[in-house]
């Protein structure tokens, strides 16, 4: 079995493995290397998708056309909803509970699946 360690995940998407500073919120995470590349790569693809998007206004075409703006509003979705998944599946039972009192899972999950529908 692959060893895990503790890291601290801030809402920028670093992965820490030490707190830096004492006024952030971080989600603290006991994760193999594997699983901290593949949430490294969640936020890359958070980021990369916010940057399409940010192109898209100069396309008047793709900017104005709402299948376009659905597509990229349910791709967010997905991946905010897997983003605290894994942070849940990997997090301390601190992290779990802050994620059930945030009681955000149910309501990303259903609207990640709702938008992806509207899309197809």
């Amino acid at each position: 079995m692959e060893q895990k360690e503790i890291f601290f995940v801030t809402a920028k998407g670093e992965i820490q493995p030490i707190p830096a500073d004492d006024h952030i919120h971080y989600f603290e995470i006991q994760a193999s290397y594997d699983e901290k590349k593949q949430l490294e790569h969640l936020f890359y693809e958070m980021k990369a998708n916010s940057k399409q998007e940010g192109l898209d206004i100069f396309s008047p075409k793709r900017h104005f056309e709402e299948s376009h703006a659905d597509y990229h509003r349910g791709k967010d979705s997905k991946l905010v909803y897997e983003l605290f998944r894994s942070l849940y599946l990997l997090g301390t039972e601190k992290t779990k509970r802050e994620i059930e009192e945030m009681n955000v899972l149910p309501e990303l999950y259903e609207d990640s699946h709702e938008r992806i529908e509207k899309v197809k």
